[in-house]
């Protein structure tokens, strides 16, 4: 524990004796974020698509696929989508981020980027303006994490279906192959299956608070936190073959009437290895 907290204490020494404020470095030609631990580059035509994402030295955690019916790219790490009864005939699917997304990609200070975006003109175009933001941390026991707020437009029509918001996506399947979480109560450490999971799986025996897409054999992986709210939801356990990632994500449940006005949901991703935290019912520090 002594050895894990030195980098973290010898930082906000420097903090204090200089009063040196660390800072992200953007480039907003390139749309790449850096950090002492993460970097992180999107798509330099749409403003929502994570192409690669690493963290302490890494290769690329993620991966990003076309698939047919419209031109550009479906699954990415930051889509948003419903997918209900999948491999149904029943099967009901819209893109609120992924296919037909544009807009708009700006960083409004060192250490944020703000993402405006609407998905149109391809199957599924849920035509919801999106607005995404992004907070990286770069000093501090924080500096594993990225924070993400998403907004939904959604209008006076209700929009009657449930929605998983942000779908964070680690390469390759094989290897991050199980979802923990806590159960409902909160006091039990639950493991899933992802490779079972082709179609997705609702989990409802959470207790609402994260969940971490889990390498078993490295230990290294992704913890999902999010902030509390007035949001019904599920633990969504997916995969998806042709990116090859463990797509799994939080699904907000609809509301009787539908989903209608302004809807916000807040993540953080806090990305670990062995090193950092052994999967327990307590989250390491900063995450």
């Amino acid at each position: 524990m002594q050895a894990r907290l030195m980098p973290i204490l010898v930082t906000l020494l420097v903090f204090l004796i200089t009063g040196i404020v660390l800072a992200a470095t953007i480039d907003p030609v390139n749309r790449t974020v850096t950090t002492s631990t993460l970097f992180v580059d999107w798509s330099e035509t749409n403003p929502e698509e994570i192409l690669d994402i690493r963290w302490s030295g890494s290769p690329n955690l993620t991966n990003h696929a076309a698939v047919s019916g419209c031109p550009d790219d479906l699954e990415y790490f930051g889509n948003s989508w419903v997918t209900q009864d999948e491999g149904t005939p029943d099967f009901v699917f819209f893109s609120l981020v992924g296919w037909g997304t544009t807009g708009t990609w700006t960083s409004p200070n060192s250490n944020r980027v703000s993402a405006q975006s609407i998905s149109t003109g391809c199957f599924g175009s849920a035509k919801v303006p999106i607005q995404t933001n992004y907070h990286f941390f770069d000093q501090g026991a924080p500096v594993n994490r990225i924070q993400v707020q998403r907004k939904f437009s959604f209008g006076s029509v209700p929009f009657a279906h449930d929605v998983r918001p942000y779908i964070p996506r680690l390469y390759p399947l094989t290897a991050y192959t199980q979802v923990l979480h806590l159960d409902a109560s909160g006091t039990v450490l639950l493991t899933e299956d992802s490779t079972l999971c082709d179609f997705g799986c609702q989990v409802e025996n959470w207790n609402d608070a994260w969940f971490a897409i889990h390498n078993p054999t490295t230990g290294q992986g992704l913890i999902v936190r999010r902030d509390p709210s007035a949001n019904d939801v599920a633990l969504w356990v997916d995969q998806d073959n042709t990116s090859f990632t463990n797509a799994s994500s939080v699904l907000l449940l609809q509301p009787a009437s539908g989903f209608t006005g302004q809807v916000t949901e807040v993540e953080f991703l806090c990305f670990y290895d062995s090193a950092v935290w052994t999967p327990s019912l307590t989250l390491p520090p900063g995450c």
